[in-house]
């Protein structure tokens, strides 16, 4: 289906294209030139950025510049929310769909969202399979209905008191209307007048054709009744009846073989079902009522408010509707067709599978802020990976949604939602890796207490743990250094930490324990591992990347791994040291192995540990800027303490909630954020609302003109 008055950059009309079936259209939706993997804050991908929370007076005085944003397709999460919160439904059908793309570290990122022909195919299987389970078909009970022969007309014959006599080879029949495709019964209620030496032969037909042969050796004083079962393909006339097939008369007509039927009977559908309670939400008036036209506009008036997430108008519907039951009508479709075939139609639109933002002014240069819709759906994807609900469309709607206040509150309600914890899966699933314990391999045989429940209780830790600093009252000051943790029983024993009386996953003190924070979560430090041993140029990559946004740089092509001993011959710190030696690979090692020395004292699936096999572990250690420390506790605090952390937490937050990567232009919005949020105690959900009021998240730029 077409965007109405969707006006792009090229890459965008070329999704629109695909989406209409011109898959010939196919590759990223992107800026041209995008490197999804280059320095998030400088946008060097081989210069770490100078992440320092001073404001330069120059980067202050540049103007606010909220950027383009390409379209943005829904990733597999957040497509799986949207058919959830639209339908209701348990289904999760973008299960199946090509894995995300991912960049700037998140799947969510709209330059590198691709859509591909086989993405069709499943927008559109998924789509069927949700409508046909939301709509289902109406209510039928299961109703019997029967045709008395003597009052209905025969090919032959004639009325009795009682029945209808063949008297020759012909038939009697009703017309029946089925009131819904399934299975029905079929019963003839017949006797004979015997004569010759055969009994009467009675054919049973629908639809003029024969569904069962039967004789029939009752006479009047006792009548048979015949039944079979036969299909009705839709709901519709169907003609049942019984047909004489042996006529037979004496030579000296002494004897006269007959057929009369009493009745004719129909029951069914025998497989009737009743409608999913879903339906009565979506198919709101009766066509035969209202009229076919204006009750499907009434239907898709306010399912396409809800899946395009906006107010649709009356051309788009009703252009929508035509051309559908046009199509159901070249194949004998009925009403309902057409309509599940329209909603089918809405699911595949870009409307749906996009996030769409529109520039009313194509001259314009200047930023514009978004409608109340758009910044509607932006919010929503932002907090739950999923479509606005009816508060938001309520306050879109009214024109409210846009003022300081409301957003605040917004914010404030969303996170407070159950589906708030989206944002503990998604966003900080990818940021912190949790999400990449799934994949990650162990062996087994040196680590068999890293079970399936174990590395479930893990991904659980990390998601609740961030939740507490998201939704309750902690300020991220002390992420890296809180004395707690949130853990069930399995990851309680690998841990060697006592749990509270409960069940699940609880809050648990870490005190007394070489637990602290974040840094010594089984997840961060399995996902930093190798299979078989620790990697402390993994963790220490880690930390750079993820907690201080000044990643190292990449290791020159020519520089060989750490090689592999049979027999070690010192511990694993000592190895690396003398590898690091190497001028070549001094420059990286130098800032990345000091902090991976200091989690050394836990092993590949986070146990503590004292020894590396024989060795004993040394876990003291200097950053570049001379500042020492002694073990996870303490590298925790200074991590903790570093000036890049707070602004690191505020990029990774922003690119994810922007659904792009940041680059100079965002330097003053993010300096601001940062500081401001550094300042005010660095509560998370304030960081959210300061990123959700900002002329970044409410405001874009106009696309380039295409002429």
């Amino acid at each position: 289906m077409e965007l109405p008055k969707l006006r792009q950059r090229a890459s965008v009309l070329c999704a629109t294209a695909i989406l209409a079936g011109h898959a010939g259209c196919v590759g990223q939706i992107g800026e041209p030139g995008v490197d999804p993997n280059r320095n998030p804050i400088s946008g060097d991908a081989s210069t770490p950025a100078d992440s320092s929370t001073s404001t330069d007076s120059s980067v202050a005085a540049r103007p606010i510049d909220p950027q383009r944003v390409t379209i943005h397709r829904l990733n597999r999460a957040e497509y799986n929310n949207t058919v959830r919160d639209l339908f209701g439904t348990r289904r999760r059908p973008a299960d199946a769909f090509p894995a995300d793309d991912r960049g700037y570290g998140f799947d969510n990122i709209a330059d590198v969202l691709s859509v591909s022909p086989l993405h069709l195919e499943l927008y559109d299987r998924a789509a069927e399979a949700l409508v046909e389970e939301a709509i289902g078909a109406p209510s039928v009970m299961s109703m019997r209905q029967q045709f008395e022969a003597e009052r209905l007309m025969g090919s032959v014959g004639a009325a009795t008191t009682n029945a209808w006599n063949l008297y020759s080879n012909g038939e009697v029949a009703a017309m029946y209307t089925a009131p819904a495709a399934g299975r029905y019964r079929l019963t003839v209620r017949a006797w004979q007048t015997r004569a010759g030496t055969e009994d009467a032969n009675m054919a049973m037909e629908v639809d003029g054709a024969s569904v069962r042969m039967v004789r029939v050796p009752n006479l009047a004083a006792m009548p048979g009744e015949f039944s079979v079962e036969f299909t009705a393909m839709r709901a519709g006339p169907v003609t049942v009846g019984a047909a004489f097939l042996n006529d037979f008369l004496s030579a000296d007509r002494t004897e006269d073989r007959n057929l009369f039927v009493d009745w004719i009977r129909v029951e069914g559908p025998l497989d009737a079902t009743s409608a999913p309670p879903s339906r009565a939400q979506w198919i709101t008036c009766d066509p035969a009522a209202m009229g076919e036209d204006p009750c499907a506009q009434q239907v898709l008036s306010r399912f396409g408010r809800r899946a395009w997430r906006r107010p649709v108008t009356t051309t788009e519907v009703m252009g929508l509707w035509s051309r559908m039951r046009g199509v159901t009508r070249m194949h004998s479709g009925t009403w309902e067709d057409a309509i599940k075939l329209s909603m089918r139609a809405m699911l595949v639109s870009p409307n749906f599978v996009f996030r769409v933002e529109i520039d009313p002014d194509l001259t314009a240069t200047a930023p514009h802020a978004l409608t109340d819709h758009e910044l509607a759906t932006r919010l929503s994807y932002f907090l739950w990976s999923s479509m606005p609900d009816a508060e938001l469309d309520m306050l879109a709607d009214t024109g409210r949604l846009r003022e300081p206040a409301t957003i605040t509150a917004q914010v404030r309600r969303m996170l407070a939602d159950p589906k708030g914890q989206a944002l503990s899966q998604n966003f900080a699933g990818q940021w912190l890796y949790s999400r990449q314990l799934d994949e990650h391999e162990t062996n087994a045989m040196l680590f068999p207490r890293f079970t399936a429940d174990v590395r479930a209780g893990m991904r659980a830790e990390t998601e609740a743990y961030f939740d507490h600093f998201l939704r309750g009252d902690g300020a991220m000051t002390e992420f890296l250094t809180a004395n707690f943790t949130f853990i069930d029983e399995r990851l309680g024993s690998l841990y060697g930490v006592t749990l509270p009386m409960g069940t699940g996953v609880r809050r648990a003190s870490l005190a007394g324990t070489p637990r602290l924070g974040f840094l010594t979560q089984g997840t961060v430090l399995t996902v930093t591992s190798h299979a078989d041993r620790t990697s402390p140029v993994k963790r220490g990559q880690w930390v750079l990347s993820q907690l201080l946004c000044t990643p190292p740089p990449p290791p020159p092509p020519e520089v060989e791994g750490l090689p592999m001993e049979t027999t070690p011959s010192g511990s694993l710190r000592q190895r690396l040291e003398a590898h690091r030696s190497q001028p070549a690979c001094r420059a990286c090692h130098d800032q990345m192995d000091p902090i991976g020395f200091g989690l050394e004292n836990f092993d590949a699936v986070g146990v503590h540990r004292t020894m590396d096999g024989t060795f004993p572990i040394d876990s003291t250690g200097t950053l570049p800027d001379g500042r020492a420390f002694d073990g996870a506790q303490a590298l925790a605090r200074l991590v903790q303490t570093d000036p890049r952390f707070p602004r690191c937490v505020t990029t990774q937050l922003m690119t994810y909630a922007m659904g792009r990567g940041l680059n100079e232009a965002d330097d003053p919005q993010l300096e601001s954020i940062a500081r401001d949020w550094a300042a005010s105690g660095q509560r998370l959900r304030e960081l959210v609302e300061r990123i959700a009021l900002s002329p970044a998240f409410t405001q874009r730029r106009p696309e380039p003109s295409m002429r």
